[in-house]
């Protein structure tokens, strides 16, 4: 028996190594369908040290890590780099780091993503995954509508918050499709999933969804180039104008109004509290960046709150205090938390993203590759503008952001037909 123990050891990590990818492949699906679903959040955390446990036996049983060339590697790692040379400032060093490892998190499910599911039918079963998950996230908003109350649409996440910019993220991949080239079915399929998306995210009353969502439209349509798109955007904009204009109408009129039974059927916000809130935070992030302008006060969001959560605040009556609220702006978040060199490298990395997404998409032939690359376009661009209102690159969405990204990566038709173009 102890003759055959060694055959034996040798069978299975012959077994081990010939499978790996595959079983690494199944935890990544796993994994990525989690991120949606808060209750769950016990199992994401396990299935990821499940997943980073595997990765990394991977890694030593094949003595080298699973990286694939992309066309950002060097902007990339700008940006990592300088984040961690800010770490030794901050006023929290030990939170930074650990929110740094969060970052480093999500940039390995990147790499992750592209090494293990660049094969044609792995990317179909992700991109099938994540849209079978978002069309039920986005069913299960819809039933929990309730006009006079916008925050109670929040599907599976912790807050309406967090759904509106998952909705902005996956929308315009939805879009793509049911106005692409693809199978009826599909396009059929894609159509009621917008319809889903567009009702869930009108439940969620959210301003600053909405306008994402308007800018969504508008880029789809300058991308697809056609007729019943840009139809379909004018008459999504026009309706959603007239029913911001009737609430507005009705809202400020002190009389009796005519419209007041319609505006009772509309879910559009219009009080300007939270407008003015921000406005407030803006002026006030803007004034401490002069004062923390090359390091910042440390990344996380929690910095802010340890920087100046224990100040003592005078609010002018009518406004609401904003030393605890945070900067509720992506930009103004990097330049604070890592200085300025933090948010211009952020944004000429994010640029990068679009414009070369724009650029694969006018390259692509395949129905399913378009869609992906258009979607991907869209949602960059109408991620950015919903992260102009609030700060939601983090935890789930951030890592479902690094996601999408990598998957729209192995669509480029350039790395496609010349690998070495990813790395110019």
């Amino acid at each position: 028996m102890q003759a055959d123990a060694p055959p034996q050891t040798a069978r299975l990590l012959a077994w081990l190594l010939q499978y790996s990818s595959l079983l690494i492949s199944g935890l990544l699906f796993g994994y990525i369908a989690l991120l949606p679903f808060t209750p769950l959040r016990l199992i994401e955390r396990n299935s990821f040290l499940v997943l980073l446990g595997a990765l990394a036996l991977w890694c030593l049983f094949n003595r080298k890590v699973f990286y694939v060339p992309t066309p950002f590697d060097l902007r990339l790692l700008a940006f990592l780099l300088w984040i961690g040379l800010t770490l030794p400032f901050a006023v929290s060093p030990s939170y930074s780091l650990q929110e740094y490892g969060k970052l480093l998190q999500q940039v390995m499910m990147f790499y992750a993503v592209a090494y293990f599911l660049k094969d044609n039918q792995p990317q179909r079963v992700l991109f099938w995954l994540i849209g079978g998950v978002a069309i039920v996230v986005a069913a299960y908003g819809v039933t929990q509508f309730d006009l006079t109350n916008g925050q109670a649409v929040k599907s599976f996440f912790s807050s309406e918050v967090w759904l509106t910019t998952f909705l902005v993220m996956v929308f315009p991949f939805a879009f793509a499709l049911a106005f692409g080239n693809g199978p009826r079915e599909v396009k059929g399929m894609a159509g009621i999933a917008c319809g889903l998306f567009f009702a869930c995210l009108l439940g969620t009353q959210s301003r600053a969804g909405l306008v994402s969502f308007l800018a969504e439209l508008w880029v789809m349509a300058w991308l697809l180039r056609s007729s019943k798109v840009r139809i379909a955007a004018g008459g999504i904009t026009l309706f959603l104008i007239l029913a911001v204009l009737i609430a507005f109408k009705v809202d400020f009129s002190k009389d009796a109004d005519l419209l007041r039974g319609a505006r009772e059927s509309l879910p559009i916000q219009t009080s300007v509290i939270s407008i003015f809130h921000r406005f407030d935070i803006w002026a006030f992030t803007l004034t401490e960046i002069v004062r923390h302008g090359v390091v910042g006060i440390g990344y996380g969001s929690h910095s802010y709150l340890l920087t100046y959560g224990e100040d003592q605040e005078s609010v002018v009556q009518g406004h609401q205090p904003v030393k605890r609220a945070g900067t509720h702006n992506i930009f103004l978040y990097f330049a604070l938390h890592v200085g300025l060199p933090g948010a211009i490298l952020f944004g000429w990395l994010y640029y990068t993203f679009i414009v070369r997404a724009i650029r694969e998409y006018r390259q692509a032939t395949d129905w399913m590759q378009q869609g992906i690359l258009a979607g991907s376009a869209g949602s960059l661009l109408g991620l950015l503008c919903r992260l102009q209102f609030d700060q939601m690159l983090v935890g789930s969405l951030a890592i479902l952001f690094w996601v999408l990204l990598a998957m729209a990566v192995l669509q480029y038709p350039s790395l496609k037909t010349d690998p070495k173009s990813s790395l110019v």
